[in-house]
């Protein structure tokens, strides 16, 4: 039985050394944020961000600096608990000092970590108007962590079954508010069920009695109390995890204090680059009237300062120029192409209804933007004719260009009409809800787009003079070939495989010229499409993927697409291939020849493994290796002849299966746990190139 064991162990481990480790991923930022025109030090958890050389900031006035932290927490087997939450994904550790320049506005930032092979995913930094306030793990309910000056921004994580205290001092008549970010700052968790920590939060006086409890803010995860303080005296806040799980990305910011806080600006809606005079309402606020003049058009994020702080920021939502806009009409306002309806629902008129006119055959599309601009309303459309009858009702309509929403409230209802008429748009809260914050907007359209399309990773890396890749997701399957173009590449830059001729999901490889230079530069990504209408153009837009609860995956947008020039590695690789031609094979080929080159550096002398790039049933490859005298290697790529026999012999529509293959040379093994890797010391790959079977 020992021999067995000790057998079973050499397989386990010898598998594992097989596998490579991922790329520097991003778990945590503790703490996320820092007050503006100060320097702050935060910890940084992930995987192989040890690596990282630089701090990326979507605003200039953020600076950052690296400080390696001595002793890596891979370096320390520790026996895991029965208990333990603890995450590979989450074992190395980075420090880095924050510099935030006084002009800096308040709000929530984009921070990347740059490795000399590539660049993290993004994780949310906030910089914000009050000091940090650092927790202290070994608090508890007798001697929870002391806060001796208010506002303040109190920064920590939750353990597993733990709960972290906060004492401080309040006034009788004082509104104290408690604005937790929690799920904003770690959107999804990959292995947490239901995929983000869930806070739970409880304002006790000094006798251990309840003032205030929340465990959401209306339909947003992270809490929020405005509660007026019955005493002077010492109150304690906790915080928890609404089923007691913790880890470091478990992790919070709560603002407390007399502080600001919105709870709505009406109107919320508008037409870029005019004024809208808003009324604001909310706690602690010296003035309740604004006025709101965005440049951008589609969502906004707004915010209130006075002397005391800088508010949370709430949405605004404008149309673009030229665009006639009816705020709070009267009962039976007419909807348009032209004109475009901002309302909300009221006590005596839980249903408001609106009039449109239909002309023969011609498509009606109406969308409602609500949930979207953080609105409660939880919308229902219905469409009736001139004898009261329902002939369409909507109440749900996914919008894939949100990414961080996962509850999609909004509707979208089209119709058409046999005959041009009149006929009446009802809309209602699905819950029978009513007041301010039930705001929407009406608008119609002629067509929506028929795609939705994001580029991933949003930073691109490829080394100098060689070849890397992205890949176009797009929201339904299209019926005809799509064209894809890069733009902002210097000469010199080569793609492949720009054609989307199926399916959701296309791979793009860039290759970049022999000694181009290294540099950061954004690129744009814009799609051509053939629809039934005409030709439609759009930007594909660049996300990074986040993965919920094991098995939902999210597109979250970043605010640019940009190529990370890095610096060369000792060899290149390329295939003996037209690129803009599709390799075709038939059903009695039993291996696909290719010819695979490689241009190497003087005095590179090590073997490069090659492997297939896109893992298929169909395809396979033998592990085949190019010595240190070959420039060149035929490799045979077999076809299994069961899956070819079963699922593709009979198919009229024979796929496009896009392939490169991958040379690696292996660098040192790594132990994580119990589980071991073995890192690349080198990766390339060829471009991308296309095969059919044929007819």
């Amino acid at each position: 039985m020992k021999t067995r064991n000790i057998i079973l162990a050499v397989l386990c481990t010898l598998f594992a050394t097989t596998l490579y480790a991922q790329k520097m991923t991003m778990g945590y930022l503790q703490p996320a944020g820092g007050q503006v025109g100060t320097t702050v030090e935060i910890e940084a958890g992930g995987l192989n961000i040890n690596r990282a050389v630089k701090v990326l900031f979507s605003h200039p006035g953020i600076k950052g600096e690296l400080k390696p932290v001595k002793e890596s927490a891979t370096t320390k087997r520790k026996r895991r608990r029965l208990n333990d939450q603890s995450s590979p994904q989450l074992a190395d550790k980075m420090k880095i000092v924050i510099t935030i320049a006084p002009d800096v506005p308040c709000g929530m930032y984009d921070l990347r970590l740059q490795g000399p092979k590539g660049v993290s995913n993004m994780l949310p930094f906030e910089v914000a108007s009050y000091p940090n306030f650092q927790e202290n793990k070994k608090s508890s309910m007798g001697k929870p962590n002391r806060v001796n000056k208010l506002p303040a921004v109190l920064c920590g994580y939750v353990t597993p079954g733990g709960v972290d205290y906060f004492k401080f001092s309040g006034r009788k008549g004082e509104t104290i508010v408690a604005a937790v970010k929690g799920r904003e700052l770690v959107p999804y968790i990959a292995d947490a069920v239901p995929g983000w920590f869930q806070p739970v939060i409880k304002i006790v006086d000094s006798r251990g009695r309840e003032v205030a409890y929340s465990d959401d803010y209306h339909h947003h995860v992270d809490p929020v109390i405005m509660a007026t303080l019955p005493k002077d005296g010492d109150y304690t806040l906790m915080i928890h995890d609404a089923i007691y799980r913790g880890r470091q990305d478990f992790n919070y910011r709560i603002h407390l204090g007399v502080i600001p806080f919105v709870t709505g600006r009406y109107p919320a809606y508008g037409v870029v680059g005019k004024k809208v005079k808003q009324d604001i309402e909310g706690v602690n606020l010296s003035h309740t009237k604004a006025t709101a003049k965005v440049k951008k058009e589609g969502y906004n994020r707004l915010t209130y300062t006075n002397d005391t702080g800088t508010s949370n920021a709430v949405q605004f939502y404008a149309l673009p120029k030229g665009t006639r806009l009816l705020q709070c009409p009267k009962e039976g306002a007419v909807l348009s192409l032209n004109t475009a309806i901002a309302d909300s629902l009221t006590a005596t008129s839980r249903v408001k209804k609106y009039k449109v006119f239909l002309e023969e055959k011609q498509p009606l599309i109406v969308e409602l933007i609500g949930r979207r601009n953080d609105s409660r309303i939880d919308a229902v459309i219905r469409l009736r004719n001139e004898f009261g009858k329902v002939v369409a009702e909507v109440d749900d309509t996914e919008d894939p260009m949100q990414g961080l929403m996962t509850f999609h409230a909004d509707p979208i209802l089209k119709y058409t009409s046999r005959r041009a008429c009149e006929m009446t748009l009802e809309v209602e809260d699905l819950h029978r809800g009513y007041g301010k914050d039930y705001h929407y907007l009406l608008r119609c359209h002629r067509q929506l787009p028929s795609f939705n399309a994001f580029v991933s990773p949003a930073n691109i890396t490829i080394p100098s003079g060689g070849t890397s890749s992205f890949r176009v997701d797009v929201t339904g399957r299209l019926k005809r070939p799509a064209e894809l173009s890069v733009q902002g590449l210097p000469k010199g830059y080569t793609t492949s495989s720009l054609r989307l001729r199926s399916g959701r999901k296309w791979d793009v490889s860039i290759t970049a010229p022999k000694g181009a230079e290294v540099k950061r530069f954004p690129i744009k990504v814009k799609m051509n499409y053939p629809g039934p209408d005409g030709r439609e153009q759009a930007d594909v837009v660049p996300v990074d993927k986040m993965e919920q609860a094991f098995y939902y995956t999210h597109h979250i947008q970043a605010s640019e697409l940009a190529l990370d020039v890095t610096e060369p590695s000792p060899y290149r690789m390329s295939v003996d291939l037209d690129l803009e031609k599709v390799l075709r094979f038939s059903v009695d080929d039993k291996e696909i020849p290719i010819k695979v080159k490689i241009e190497k550096d003087p005095g590179f002398n090590d073997p490069v493994e090659l492997l297939l790039g896109n893992k298929n049933r169909l395809f396979t490859l033998e592990p085949i290796s190019i010595m240190p005298e070959e420039t060149e290697k035929v490799i045979n790529i077999k076809l299994d002849e069961t899956v070819l026999e079963k699922r593709f012999k009979n198919r009229k529509n024979r796929p496009i299966w896009q392939m490169h293959i991958v040379g690696t040379v292996k660098g040192e093994i790594v132990r994580r746990g119990r589980r071991t890797f073995q890192n690349a010391k080198y990766r390339e790959m060829t471009p991308i190139f296309m095969m059919q079977l044929k007819k």
